[in-house]
């Protein structure tokens, strides 16, 4: 056995042992009372195996690591009767940083790619093991707390090609439980001929290659240690399998340096998975290797760091609090060398998130570099959701069974790192909140994107939230701090541009009774908003969008500039207001009647104008205060005769495509004895809806009688302050006159008022 003193002697030129030297911050203290040192691991594990042991608490040294002696301790694999000696990194489980990459510009591989920039691997061990075994140890030893320095490379997945003959699949990514280990089927011949097929869709290519299988279709063994087992499956011949760990760490984790995550399918690239687990790091670059970043809508995929209890699952969640995220992340290049090699490509992703039941996560995020792969957003939060697999199998395509409970994030932090920035990576959206609990989210600049946020109630809102969550979610208060977005730019796929507030949601598994119709939910919103600076390249249609919502918004300062509609507001009973410091567009509110404006931008003396400003003879001019009031009156006849007390009506379908009903519209009935009465919808009803929800019915209904709908378009000048910049008004009504008698209460569904007083009023088209 080498004693110390005479290590030190021989060190420097020991084949066994190269120079001692320890970075700062490492482990130097354990130096003079170690009884023995090592400056290789390789040399500190020969000797292990050479018999050699110490004392209970006695401690070596190896590559700057420190361990102490525990005698049956099996927390090390290749080291027995070993455990780290201060905090447990990687490294103590013979994972060193050994990851090498570059950064490519433009021309790097020319001949090969074009326009290919971003980061390049070109060298690394797989230390995901080391992070997990790390993590293990620090959580179950009751330390907390892991550390790792230097540029490390971490992929979840590992793939093989199928013969058509072997059925046991061996693997070594270490695991606590079987379901932590996840199988896929790549079918690279697919993948290859899909480029010539234009008609397919994200998610239709995603299942063609690259399918996940449901746990029923195989099993697994682990090894008795964790280290890795067997799957047993047989795929078919020609298709790869591929072998998934999802990369949870649960302790806290301080990194300094560059990690890179290689993850696929299902999966995040790092995720936070437990409560109070943390990553506090310098710099993440993320390569997501699969065709579409949603497939079928399961939720979940392609975030590179976040935490989730799951999006669509089959077990209720454990409640998850205090994740902790700070980071900068850039997607690593897209370089495309061969159709059919997993490792050389990066697809579209969400750079982080959080999923399901997670209360009071704290995430500091950001960017650095540039890459050639497009990013969907910088951050999203969304809920998930349980319901039962038929027959207790559990599906992929989970869309269309039945929800059962909801689970949501809740009292989100989100602090910005950077700008959000298209050009650099490829963004369309800056974040978005889906049905959260309470949210308070930073200041940030978004540069070229579509949609700088998007703040939405979810697909079905609060309707099947969990007991202690069911009161706060979307009515919980959302805050967000000053947002600027330059050269918003219009996204071609889609019908939203800007700034969206969405009080709607469809779901997916519930229809309108006696129709193929997905039901549509509302929800409340309650936001408060410190301001936006918006500033649109020219032909996008908008800066602001509310729609259809309820609650309460807060818009704050606004600057909204460029955009033909600077402010749209679309249905519903929400109560809104804006501060307006400065507009050139349109500020259009269109069955609402529930919101207010201030500032000096409409305090000016007031020119009336008839019609509508979007029509071809009245178009509103840019560069001036322009506001529109627009409501619109309809009608529906009941199928049947109602009684007294009903909460529903048997309607004929609803006629016009923008005759929708919303929670809380008020519903008129004249009775053929010349009395009237009126009730209030409780929920969204579209066109093609045959009943219609209310408020209890005061009265009986015969068969045939007719219900009005008048949805008032108002805008309300709140002690606007006084200037000098004229303001054109604009109200009108739409009216559909086809089942319904004149009314000349309808001329006053649109109108624009400033502290009561009448300053426009609606004329008929």
């Amino acid at each position: 056995m080498l004693n110390r003193r005479k290590f030190l002697i021989v060190a420097a030129s020991s084949p066994l042992n190269g120079a001692v030297g320890f970075a700062a911050g490492s482990n130097q203290e354990y130096l003079a009372t170690a009884k023995e040192v090592f400056v290789s691991r390789s040399a500190a594990k020969e000797w292990l195996a050479s018999g050699a042991r110490l004392r209970n608490g006695e401690i070596f040294v190896a590559d700057q690591e420190a361990y102490r002696w525990r005698n049956g301790a099996a927390w090390i694999p290749d080291m027995p009767n070993v455990v780290p000696q201060s905090v447990p990194s990687p490294k103590h489980f013979g994972f060193d940083p050994n990851m090498r990459w570059r950064q490519l510009q433009e021309g790097d591989l020319d001949g090969i790619n074009a326009k290919v920039y971003g980061p390049y691997r070109e060298a690394g061990t797989n230390a995901i093991n080391g992070f997990l075994l790390a993590d293990r140890y620090a959580r179950e030893a009751g330390m907390g707390l892991c550390r790792a320095v230097g540029d490390y490379f971490v992929r979840s997945y590992i793939r093989k090609r199928a013969d058509g003959v072997q059925s046991e699949w061996p693997f070594d990514f270490f695991a606590e439980r079987p379901d932590d280990i996840r199988v896929a089927i790549y079918r690279a011949d697919v993948h290859k001929a899909l480029p010539k097929d234009h008609g397919l869709f994200g998610s239709e290519i995603a299942e063609l290659v690259h399918a996940e299988l449901s746990p029923s279709e195989y099993s697994i063994s682990l090894n008795p240690n964790g280290m890795g087992g067997i799957i047993r499956y047989t795929p078919e011949a020609g298709s790869y399998i591929d072998v998934c760990r999802q990369f949870d760490i649960k302790a806290k984790w301080s990194h300094s340096h560059h990690l890179w995550t290689n993850f696929q399918t299902f999966q995040i690239g790092l995720n936070l998975a437990a409560s109070g687990a943390t990553w506090d790091g310098d710099r993440v670059i993320g390569q997501y290797s699969y065709p579409a970043s949603k497939p079928s809508n399961r939720g979940e995929h392609g975030i590179v760091l976040g935490s989730s209890t799951g999006y669509y699952t089959s077990r209720p969640p454990t409640k998850r609090s205090d994740v902790t995220l700070r980071a900068l992340i850039c997607r690593a290049a897209s370089v495309k060398k061969d159709d059919n090699d997993p490792f050389v490509d990066s697809d579209p992703s969400t750079l982080t998130g959080v999923f399901g039941w997670i209360t009071r996560p704290s995430f500091k995020v950001g960017t650095f570099g540039r890459s050639n792969t497009k990013s969907n957003m910088l951050f999203l939060a969304h809920w998930g959701g349980k319901y039962t697999p038929p027959g207790g199998i559990e599906l992929l395509d989970k869309t269309s069974y039945a929800l059962e409970e909801t689970w949501h994030p809740e009292d989100v932090k989100l602090v910005f790192l950077s700008q959000i920035d298209r050009g650099a990576h490829g963004f369309k959206k800056g974040w978005e909140l889906a049905a959260v609990a309470g949210a308070d989210i930073g200041a940030v600049t978004h540069i070229g994107v579509s949609h700088p946020y998007w703040i939405g109630v979810g697909d079905v809102s609060d309707a099947f939230a969990c007991d202690e969550q069911r009161k706060r979610v979307n009515r919980a208060k959302i805050s967000v701090s000053h947002q600027t977005a330059i050269k918003i730019a219009p996204d071609p796929n889609s019908e939203y541009y800007g700034v969206l507030y969405k009080g709607t949601g469809t779901s997916k598994f519930e229809k309108y009774p006696g129709t193929d119709i997905s039901l549509q939910r509302h929800g409340e919103l309650n936001v408060i908003c410190e301001g936006h600076t918006i500033e649109a390249v020219t032909g996008t249609l908008e800066a602001v969008r509310l729609r259809q919502f309820r609650g309460c918004v807060d818009l704050g300062d606004c600057r909204l500039l460029n955009a033909k509609k600077a402010l749209y507001v679309l249905g519903g009973d929400g109560e809104w207001t804006a501060q307006l410091q400065k507009f050139d567009g349109l500020i259009h509110v269109r069955n609402n009647a529930r919101g207010s404006l201030q500032g000096t931008m409409v305090g000016g003396p007031q020119f009336r104008s008839l019609g509508s400003p979007l029509s071809s003879t009245q178009s509103g001019s840019k560069e001036r205060a322009t506001l529109y009031a627009e409501g619109q009156i309809f009608s529906f006849i009941t199928r049947t005769a109602v009684k007294k007390g009903a909460t529903k009506l048997p309607i004929h379908a609803l006629k016009n495509a923008w005759h929708d009903i919303n929670a809380g519209d008020q519903l008129d009935i004249e009775l053929s004895n010349g009395s009237k009465c009126s009730v209030h919808a409780t929920g969204l009803f579209v066109n093609g809806a045959m009943s219609v929800g209310v408020t209890e019915l005061p009265c009986h209904l015969p068969e045939n009688t007719t219900v009005i709908v008048a949805q008032k378009g108002v805008v309300t000048l709140n002690n606007a302050v006084p200037s000098s910049i004229p303001v054109w008004l604009y109200a009108t009504v739409s009216q559909d006159d086809g089942d319904m008698q004149q009314d000349d209460a309808a001329v006053e569904t649109a109108y624009i008022t400033n502290n009561g007083k009448a300053l426009g009023h609606a004329c008929k088209r």
